[in-house]
């Protein structure tokens, strides 16, 4: 990069390729980098010089433009003129997948489910995790832990909280493991629908490490409990919003809306109950396309959104949820190594009877999908075979996905739907594709929001 020496400038820099400037109010400006995600305002008058200093960094002479740009430079705005941005994703994402300083555990204790969702990709089975799979578990690639810095565990299903007993188990002996090596263990996660989730449990999933839930609500009530329903019919939503407001003192909530074409008109009225229930402010928000998966929710296809169509639906909920106060929402991140865990060399997905997979999508009782087992580091043909498949995923080997500007944020998307399309032109695009600039601008004005909150706070202190 460039260095100053005084007032010399040594050394050429370039604009990088992913900067992305947007009109708002007033003439102003917001500036965004994909590469390190800075978004900055910028004033009218100053946009010019700005622009000037991008197209000719070596016209940097005055104290403003020098200030300008110091500041271009660390938003890396501005770039080192001999980097080849491409090459620089690619190592960063090669580096980062098949780095060994981070190991990344989904353990499902079980797959059984007290729930039946009409969109669920889990094939349910009674079989729960033994205490045997449980030391086996401990055991797998103990050395692979011990060389890492950080190990990070995420509680999915079926239903987790059907096995408190087990979380508490593998959450003390993974922290009795890391204490050993000197491994850093994160907060853990959990993916839950909800419905065991009162106070109690609440409280020993905090006591064993685990600070993070998502909870699922497709709708209002009438609309959730017709498609996250009992075993008997019965509704959920009640009892789920109850627990809600007895456990958000204890874990950070995020509650995940599944959108498709049957729901996305009664969720705002969801977003209203909350308000109303004074959850809304409490948790975290996230919406989420419901995507056409394999086995038994594969027949809802024509209730799927593009991703296309999908972008303009999350724009909509997001306006009306800054609409109700509401100041945060989804922000594009680079996606540094990949999309999630399933491309990692170190991500594992651990099924009740032990058996490992790449994608929480692909567990299941059916073994046709696994990678190998916990029991025996040795792998099969098959297995070997769907492993290279995941962690051969490139998207730079997809023309499209080396031409897109957002690149850096998405990194050719989810590795299971990107493999399953199986293009040779492109990944499994991602809303940001389509909805990039107007998200930047809803969070430019959640910054604002939360700015005058903070004003109207220190106003009313004595």
């Amino acid at each position: 990069m460039l260095e100053r020496n005084g007032d010399c400038i040594e050394g050429m820099m370039k604009s990088s390729r992913y900067n992305l400037f947007l009109d708002i109010e007033e003439g102003k400006k917001l500036a965004f980098n994909g590469v390190s995600a800075a978004l900055a305002e910028i004033e009218a008058d100053k946009f010019p010089i700005i622009q000037k200093i991008l197209d000719d960094p070596s016209s940097a002479e005055t104290a403003e433009e020098k200030s300008l740009f110091s500041a271009l430079r660390h938003g890396k705005y501005l770039i080192d003129g001999d980097t080849d941005e491409l090459t620089a994703l690619k190592v960063r994402s090669r580096r980062q997948r098949f780095s060994k300083n981070a190991y990344l555990l989904t353990i499902a204790p079980t797959l059984a489910c007290n729930l039946k969702c009409d969109y669920c990709f889990v094939s349910q089975q009674a079989v729960r995790m033994s205490q045997e799979t449980e030391k086996a578990l401990l055991r797998f690639k103990e050395s692979d832990l011990r060389r890492s810095d950080s190990l990070a565990i995420t509680w999915f299903g079926g239903e987790p909280t059907l096995c408190p007993d087990t979380i508490e188990r593998l959450q003390d002996g993974y922290h009795e493991l890391c204490s050993r090596y000197r491994v850093e263990l994160h907060p853990s996660g959990i993916v839950t629908n909800g419905y065991l989730l009162d106070a109690a449990m609440a409280s020993r999933l905090q006591q064993a490490g685990v600070v993070n839930a998502q909870i699922t609500l497709d709708g209002p009530r009438e609309v959730h409990d017709a498609r996250r329903k009992q075993h008997n019919g019965k509704g959920t939503f009640d009892r789920i919003i109850d627990n809600i407001g007895t456990s958000v003192d204890k874990l950070r909530i995020s509650v995940r809306v599944n959108v498709d074409r049957d729901n996305i008109n009664s969720t705002l009225e969801l977003m209203d109950y909350l308000d109303s229930r004074k959850i809304l402010r409490s948790v975290a928000v996230n919406f989420a396309q419901v995507l056409v998966s394999q086995g038994v929710c594969s027949d809802m296809r024509e209730n799927c959104f593009s991703e296309e169509e999908y972008a303009k639906e999350q724009l909509r909920l997001y306006r009306t949820l800054i609409d109700h106060g509401y100041d945060q929402i989804s922000y594009p991140n680079p996606a540094g190594g990949g999309a999630c865990a399933a491309g990692a060399d170190n991500g594992w997905v651990v099924s009740p009877s032990g058996d490992l997979f790449k994608c929480w999508e692909e567990i299941s009782a059916d073994q046709s999908s696994s990678v190998g087992s916990v029991f025996d580091l040795k792998q099969d043909p098959r297995q070997k075979a769907n492993l290279d498949r995941y962690l051969g995923w490139d998207p730079f080997e997809k023309p499209g996905c080396v031409k897109c500007d957002i690149l850096p944020l998405c990194m050719g998307g989810c590795p299971q739907q990107a493999l399953k399309i199986d293009s040779k032109e492109e990944g499994a695009c991602c809303s940001w594709k389509y909805n990039l600039k107007e998200m930047l601008i809803l969070r430019y004005l959640c910054d604002q929001l939360q700015a005058r909150k903070r004003t109207d706070s220190g106003s009313r202190l004595p």
